[in-house]
């Protein structure tokens, strides 16, 4: 008995060690990143000192980014024993975000992001994930909730020849208000679900964190995105990728009942040209019946009764729906 209670003291004394030098060794990390990553500020780290939680509070932080600065009058990094490849950080209810044109006040109920490492394979990015609850801007309504979820998958036989990681990607997106960044009316407000996968040209590790080494998208898989604005609804299903000029090319399927006043508000938010509206009708129906092709490995399914299915290909550097040109394909990033 006496032996096994100086073990479980040994043992306690051991875990205390890890808990209390792990916090400092964070605090110290935290300040070593600061001091050498001009984006960052950092007023003051502590450690939490709390036996269910190892990690710091990071005071007066500001993240400067292509987006603007955000301040952040705390945040909290820390990790579960159990757990301990996996790092979480909650985010307080208040921030402030300045892009350039003057300081907005942020309200970031119930926020918070996780990630977990692969020790064993250079600290690779197994998954990632971020979410919170109703956001504000400037005490208005920007969305009812954020949530989303990336997880390492298998490089599968339709990955890209230039895509070195794959990550299935869950995004749910609840009452997004537009009009607090759009500058044309919109019908609405807009709730986004979408599963799919998306196809990286490295695989994220600390190695990869410098801007010109970051991993960059080379394709993207649509497996099921529900989109509604307003009243209006439609299903995006499809796959691209980039091209040798790193231009979009592929097919993406639109479902919907709704395709008049969806192209109207394309129209309006300057995603399609305005003559394209004029198209409701006979030569919509003539193209939802149009057959897709399955070359590519993506089957785009019959459209349901009442239903149109609008094919956007992206070829040559160039948009169509069905035969109609509608522009210039999308870019994916580029270094």
């Amino acid at each position: 008995m006496r032996r096994l209670l100086a073990l479980l003291v040994l043992l306690a004394l051991i875990l205390g060690g890890l808990w209390l030098g792990g916090e400092s060794l964070m605090a110290q990390q935290l300040r070593r990143i600061a001091a050498e990553q001009p984006m960052v500020d950092l007023g003051a780290v502590r450690e939490l000192r709390d036996p269910r939680r190892i990690g710091v509070q990071a005071a007066a932080l500001q993240l400067r980014t292509d987006a603007g600065t955000l301040a952040l009058p705390q945040a909290e990094l820390w990790l579960a024993p159990l757990r301990p490849t996996e790092l979480r950080l909650d985010l307080p209810p208040r921030a402030t975000l300045d892009p350039g044109a003057g300081p907005l006040q942020l309200g970031l109920a119930d926020a918070s992001a996780r990630l977990r490492l692969q020790p064993l394979n250079g600290l690779a990015m197994a998954s990632a994930g971020v979410a919170a609850g109703p956001l504000t801007v400037e005490g208005r309504d920007l969305a009812r909730s954020l949530h989303a979820d990336a997880r390492l998958a298998a490089l599968g036989a339709d990955a890209p020849p230039s895509a070195t990681a794959a990550y299935d990607l869950q995004l749910a997106v609840d009452e997004l208000e537009p009009a607090l960044f759009a500058t044309l009316p919109l019908p609405g407000r807009l709730s986004l679900s979408a599963k799919g996968q998306v196809w990286l040209d490295a695989l994220p590790r600390p190695a990869t964190l410098s801007p010109g080494l970051a991993p960059l998208p080379v394709g993207l898989r649509l497996d099921d995105a529900e989109l509604q604005l307003g009243a209006l609804r439609t299903r995006v299903l499809g796959q691209v990728q980039a091209d040798a000029q790193g231009r979009a090319q592929g097919q993406v399927a639109l479902y919907t009942r709704d395709a008049e006043p969806l192209l109207q508000a394309a129209a309006a938010a300057g995603l399609i040209p305005p003559k394209l509206v004029t198209l409701a009708g006979t030569m919509l129906k003539t193209i939802s019946a149009q057959p897709l092709p399955e070359d590519a490995g993506f089957r785009f399914p019959p459209p349901a009764a009442g239903e149109l299915r609008l094919p956007l290909t992206f070829a040559d550097g160039k948009m169509s729906l069905g035969p109609l040109t509608l522009g210039p394909a999308p870019v994916f990033p580029r270094r």
